[in-house]
């Protein structure tokens, strides 16, 4: 039986460019760290220090994965992320330079805004209804 996602990955250009933005403007803590291998780096960081989800930015070196960069969704919403102060956390990392897609509005479910990462991957951030 499925319990649980344990990880996703995310095609990125740059691994420490990645974990940079991931940890600097979304406030990110990393997992891990490592080579693993000739040439092989595994990067992967959380939302928050022993969350149970955890992402994989994967260095695209093929030009199939190449060309998926900031589209592995098709320009639709890749995760969504959940907060418990949206306008909080919508202010913070507004100032730490992500590009939103406007502000924090009443969607179904509680109030939620669009955003961006550096390579153009498209991210939900939701607070639900309490």
């Amino acid at each position: 039986m499925i319990v649980r996602a344990a990880q996703f990955t995310i095609l990125v250009k740059d691994q420490q460019e990645a974990k940079q933005f991931y940890t600097e403007r979304l406030g990110f803590v990393v997992c891990s760290d490592m080579e693993f291998g000739p040439g092989s780096r595994y990067v992967a960081v959380a939302p928050r220090e022993g969350n149970e989800t955890v992402f994989e930015l994967v260095k695209a070196d093929t030009p199939d994965q190449i060309a998926l960069i900031g589209k592995q969704s098709a320009d639709q919403v890749l995760i969504m992320f959940e907060t418990d102060d949206i306008e909080r956390d919508y202010k913070e990392m507004k100032e730490r330079g992500v590009a939103f897609h406007g502000k924090p509005a009443t969607v179904p479910g509680g109030r939620g805004v669009g955003f961006e990462d550096l390579y153009g991957n498209q991210f939900d951030l939701f607070q639900p209804e309490e």
